[in-house]
């Protein structure tokens, strides 16, 4: 299997870490904003909403008319900047979903009955890139994302491919929470081949510049009530309005990256399978919007307690239901968690083994494990001074063809942004953790060889990072 070569190649051990630059080039970091500056541009705006509590995260709500006010409504809450941070002369952007490193590799696309759009995320407006005499999705949209690995393995080299996965991950979870406040639902398309779904966007007919290739990820139905038809062949008379500034000057070509995504298109349908746990919700002093809104990574922890139904609660939102944002489809539902306790009252200190689809917690060892937990993540602190840590895994046999792969790693993504948000609901934060040993849970914790680690998190009390300013997703352009 390509894809679980690419990820036994790229893993992290102690002594050697997977192949990248070694440094960082800034003179050519890659821009993390992609603009097509022939296509029009329509501005999105801001609008007052109603608050809703936190739990209509989760659950059904009223259905809004897809319009601009309401699709401006769906980006702001998923896709948009969020906060800026300064540091002696350096600013930078934070935006609603998360991503490795702060990198983005991610961009997005909506297609609306005549139009073909790209969401400029700087400029928080969508820009026209095709445009057609006939209807090209009737009762809805469809909503693209895709990656630019470019942005990642400047960094993170061979590993980078990993990141764009999850990242995509964290993309799906925010749009789909985005879309279920608005009562709309969202359903991964996969009656199609991804081969052929590319060809919405243009992306078989872009020329990019060396080494700035974007990877097609997924394609979503957006709908209110019945589910969008395409109409594939006025698609093929489109003229896209592709041309856009390079990225960067300079840059190194990964090859595994790009001949391991080739293998992860997905060709034929796939449907997961949910279990149907009831579900409660403990109340937050934050509404929905307030939690999306705050969404932060957190930098460092203070070494303190958190309750144990706070911890249960968090586990049991990512219990496989067939609720947002699982409902989306593009999930595999196999991924278990081993977790390092530290600090939760009422719950013994050690090494715990979850699965999600028996919703069962067993102990592996007790016993203080908050420095493996460091050791584990790349000696980060994140690991020992948070209230937990969670390492994110999958037997390789449930990977049975590569695509299963690209699902498993959205599917971690998806988890991750759940637990951003279910931390934040908490007033407390999360950090998820793309750099870890990968063989320590496996081998040394586990014994099984068969087991991959996709992606670890860490919760706990943050110490508030004092840089953050908040801004609309509208002023973009003051940095």
């Amino acid at each position: 299997m390509i894809s679980i070569k690419y990820h036994e190649k790229t893993k992290h051990y102690p002594n050697r870490f997977a192949k990248s630059l070694g440094y960082l080039d800034w003179a050519n970091q890659p821009n993390p904003y992609k603009s097509y500056y022939k296509a029009p541009k329509i501005p999105l705006k801001i609008f007052t909403i109603q608050p809703l509590s936190y739990e209509r995260l989760y659950t059904k709500n009223p259905t809004k008319e897809m319009n601009l006010s309401t699709i401006s409504q769906f980006f702001e809450y998923s896709l948009a900047l969020s906060a800026i941070k300064e540091y002696m002369n350096s600013r930078w952007a934070v935006r609603i979903n998360p991503s490795s490193g702060n990198l983005h590799p991610e961009e997005s696309y909506l297609i609306v009955e005549k139009s073909v759009y790209h969401f400029n995320v700087k400029e928080f407006a969508l820009e026209e890139i095709a445009k057609s005499d006939e209807v090209l999705v009737k009762n809805g949209a469809v909503f693209v994302l895709t990656s630019i690995p470019l942005r990642e393995s400047w960094k993170y080299g061979e590993r980078a491919l990993r990141y764009c996965l999850l990242d995509s991950g964290h993309a799906i979870a925010a749009a789909r929470f985005s879309a279920n406040l608005l009562g709309w639902n969202m359903k991964y398309i996969d009656e199609y081949p991804e081969s052929k779904l590319e060809k919405l966007i243009g992306l078989d007919k872009q020329c990019f510049y060396q080494n700035e290739e974007e990877i097609f990820e997924a394609a979503f139905y957006l709908y209110t009530e019945k589910k969008p038809e395409i109409n594939f062949k006025a698609f093929e008379k489109l003229e896209f309005l592709l041309d856009y500034s390079s990225l960067t000057k300079e840059s190194i070509r990964w090859e595994i990256i790009f001949e391991t995504a080739k293998y992860l298109k997905r060709e034929e349908p796939f449907r997961p399978e949910f279990k149907n746990f009831p579900i409660s919700f403990n109340p937050s002093i934050f509404n929905a919007f307030e939690i999306i809104k705050n969404r932060r990574s957190a930098l460092e922890y203070k070494q303190k307690y958190i309750k144990k139904k706070e911890f249960l609660d968090i586990l049991d939102k990512t219990l496989p239901r067939n609720i947002p944002p699982f409902d989306t489809n593009a999930i595999l539902n196999k991924i278990n968690f081993v977790i390092f306790a530290n600090r939760i009252e009422g719950l013994e200190e050690g090494i715990y083994y979850f699965d999600r689809n028996e919703n069962s917690l067993e102990i592996i060892e007790k016993g203080d494990f908050s420095e493996a937990a460091k050791f584990v993540n790349c000696v980060q602190d994140l690991g020992k001074d948070s209230a937990f840590t969670i390492s994110m895994i999958i037997d390789k046999n449930e990977i049975k063809e590569d695509f299963y792969y690209k699902l498993a790693m959205f599917e971690a993504g998806i988890i991750g942004q759940i637990l951003y948000l279910e931390a934040e609901a908490k007033n407390i934060r999360g950090c998820g953790i793309g750099c870890f040993f990968d063989d320590l849970i496996s081998i040394e914790i586990l014994n099984n060889p068969d087991i991959l680690t996709l992606y670890d998190f860490s919760i706990g009390e943050p110490i508030v990072d004092e840089r953050i300013i908040p801004i609309k997703a509208n002023e973009g352009r003051i940095f």
